[in-house]
């Protein structure tokens, strides 16, 4: 006899309650649906329908692979466990359903012998799955009890409700098995090793208990399959539908690049106070949220003790749709609205992130969590004049002096006194733009670090100037900030300049201009073949135009620049350097590439005040020091201060030091006879 069973086995009428119970189930479906969709039309437009063949591409790596969710071993297998049971079981609910249709319709039963064999394994191994995964995850809330995972009622409701699905739905398979399979087809019945293992356990009742059993079993497991079903849109589950909706809708702009105003002239407000100032993106990221908690373990402002976590800016962003959006989205007047911002997601909270990517680079289902602080950033900034006293002196000192170093004495030019090194105003045909930056120019600790790479540059015979006193911030920290204004300002002047000259290449040690420029600067217009210098002096040492002869002979620990690794994805290029230098030793830090730890110096907290006690770059610094590193290389002038700092609060500094790429390197490398501009780069 050809292997097969019937879908409604020992079933009447009692099987049209399946529609019942789906009918009602749809009902709450929808109504789910429609509220949440009026909650999404609160929000501005925003066109996320580029770039479709690539969106399903990442739908399937991210949503289907899971790929982020693995990044975390034991979180990875059990969510990967009760996915994929749960998805399963829902494939073998649907193909029931659809060959039950099709045999009562046509005659023609598909569900048979090899086919019906596999696919009662397949279920089975996915209600192990599901059971096995609600079980890890209990153990892992209830005796692992990581810090980042918090325990609510609704984790207990969701698990509880999953667990029962996987044993109701052997429950239901035992009674048939025991009665049909197990007296007349034992070698069908091993292919269902659960019902399998539960019919033998049952195999001493009489049949009439055993069709008891399987009736309200099947009952059970039905009623509660739709009920969860149901549940999912009013709990935490929900992200079974909106991640992968948000995974798809995810950005394809460049990682870092911020939203530009477009309209200052008759823009009516400037960033985002109230939650429908939010594009509807946006506040498909707040649905989205898993509160997985991953995203606060990386953040380095959580991890110094500041008030900011950025699970918690989304939750709270959704607690406060989920509460007034209703209301507004009615239009109702009367209904008193608490500020979003400065009660809600406070002050303190929106100054501490350092935009340094780290929650955006973990979150298993891509929420935007800077572009959502940085636009109530602005509103602060831009509406309310609400800014930390030196965070606006930077401002300030931008928008007056071209940089943000307000206690500077430097000029432009001073770092480069004696090494010939033109402008190019007097060397218009030079390669390469060196765009030195606000921090290499005008601190006394990035001088050494534009020095270096110009006498990298003049070795290798690479053809380059500078634009001397004609250079001007780039405007980075504005735009971190809130100062989005004062960044497009900043942004078209140096655009006018680049193409004033016919600037086609750019070479810089600052990875915040890097991104600025690579990144930013084509939304005003100004697209050039932007290159930082790590990548450069690894071309250079790489084709030997570069020759490293002095033994560094040190242990050697490189710190990834956020703004270098996370923004630019840029790793492999300093490390090859690290390792190009005579009888250098590399050892990493135990968070490194896209898990570097920040050293807090991004999103404009370079320029506002610290407490103390609460400080990312000592974080950082007790990092390096726990490798037994003599030196932290760094490609970025502003983790070289921050490490400075860090290493004499530690009192370390007879032990450690902290020195750029390029000073390394030209500590190391055979000098020429001659310099300045020659040869043309890679």
């Amino acid at each position: 006899m050809i292997p097969h069973r019937e879908t409604f086995w020992s079933l009447g009428d009692e099987r049209y309650f399946v529609y019942v119970f789906m009918a009602l189930m749809s009902i709450v479906i929808a109504f789910g649906l429609y509220q949440s969709l009026r909650l999404w039309r609160l929000g501005q437009p925003e066109d996320r329908f580029d770039h479709l063949l690539q969106r399903f591409g990442t739908l399937l790596k991210y949503g289907l692979a899971q790929r982020r969710v693995v990044q975390d071993p034991l979180g990875g297998a059990i969510h990967m466990l009760i996915f994929w049971g749960f998805l399963i079981l829902m494939f073998g609910t649907a193909n029931d359903s659809t060959e039950y249709w099709v045999h009562k319709l046509s005659g023609f039963a598909y569900l048979q012998g090899p086919l019906y064999l596999g696919f009662s394994l397949l279920v089975d191994i996915g209600g192990f799955m599901l059971i096995a995964g609600v079980l890890l995850a209990l153990y892992r809330r209830s005796v692992v009890r990581p810090p980042k995972l918090r325990n609510l009622p609704d984790d207990a409701y969701s698990l509880g409700m999953l667990f029962l699905l996987g044993v109701t739905g052997f429950l239901v398979e035992g009674p048939r098995i025991a009665i049909d399979e197990l007296r007349q087809h034992p070698d069908w019945a091993i292919w269902s090793p659960g019902g399998y293992g539960v019919a033998l356990l049952m195999q001493g009742l009489d049949e009439g208990m055993l069709r008891g059993v399987y009736l309200w079993s099947w009952f059970g497991h039905v009623a509660l399959a739709f009920f969860f079903l149901a549940y999912v849109l009013y709990s935490k589950m929900s992200h079974l539908l909106w991640a992968p909706l948000n995974i798809f809708f995810r950005s394809f702009e460049p990682k870092g690049a911020l939203r530009p105003i477009a309209d200052f002239e008759n823009a009516e407000s400037f960033g985002v106070a109230q939650i429908q100032q939010f594009t509807w993106k946006q506040l498909l990221d707040v649905e989205a949220c898993t509160n997985c908690g991953r995203c606060q373990e990386q953040c380095p402002a959580w991890n110094s003790g500041k008030a900011l976590s950025p699970r918690n800016v989304i939750q709270q962003l959704r607690e406060y749709l989920h509460t007034y959006g209703p209301g507004i989205e009615r239009g109702d007047g009367q209904q008193k609205l608490p500020d979003m911002v400065h009660e809600v997601i406070t002050d303190d909270v929106l100054w501490a992130c350092t935009t340094c990517r780290a929650c955006m680079e973990v979150c298993p289902v891509y929420i935007e969590h800077i572009p959502a602080i940085v636009e109530m950033r602005r509103s602060l900034v831009m509406m309310e004049s609400a800014v930390p006293e030196s965070a606006m002196q930077a401002l300030r000192s931008i928008e007056t002096r071209g940089h943000p170093w307000r206690g500077t004495q430097y000029g432009r030019t001073d770092w480069m006194r004696g090494l010939k090194i033109p402008t190019v105003a007097e060397n218009p045909g030079a390669e390469y733009l060196f765009w030195v930056g606000c921090t290499s120019a005008l601190v006394d600790r990035g001088q050494p670090i534009a020095r270096s790479l110009a006498r990298i540059l003049q070795t290798a015979g690479v053809s380059f100037a500078v634009l001397g006193e004609e250079e001007t911030c780039t405007g980075d920290p504005a735009r971190r900030i809130g100062n989005e204004y004062l960044f497009q300002m900043q942004a078209q002047r140096v655009v006018e300049t680049f193409n004033q000259y016919g600037v086609k290449k750019v070479v810089t040690n600052c990875p915040h201009c890097f991104s600025t420029i690579k990144n930013e600067y084509p939304q005003l217009g100004g697209s050039y073949d932007v290159i930082h210098h790590s990548e450069l002096i690894n071309d250079l040492i790489r084709q030997g135009r570069v020759k490293l002869a002095g033994a560094v002979n040190k242990t050697i620990t490189y710190h990834d620049s956020c703004y270098l690794g996370r923004h630019n994805e840029i790793y492999d290029e300093p490390r090859a350097i690290v390792k190009a230098l005579p009888m250098a030793r590399a050892v990493e830090m135990e968070r490194s590439r896209e898990k570097g730890f920040c050293c807090g110096a991004g999103g404009g907290r370079m320029f506002m005040d610290e407490d103390p006690d609460k400080r990312v770059n000592l974080v950082r610094v007790d990092e390096a020091i726990r490798t037994g590193a003599e030196i932290v290389a760094t490609a970025c002038p502003f983790c070289i201060q921050m490490f400075d700092d860090g290493i004499k609060n530690r009192g370390v500094e007879e032990k450690m030091r902290a020195l750029d790429l390029a000073e390394l390197v030209a500590e190391s490398m055979i000098q020429p006879a001659t310099g300045g501009a020659g040869r043309s780069s890679p």
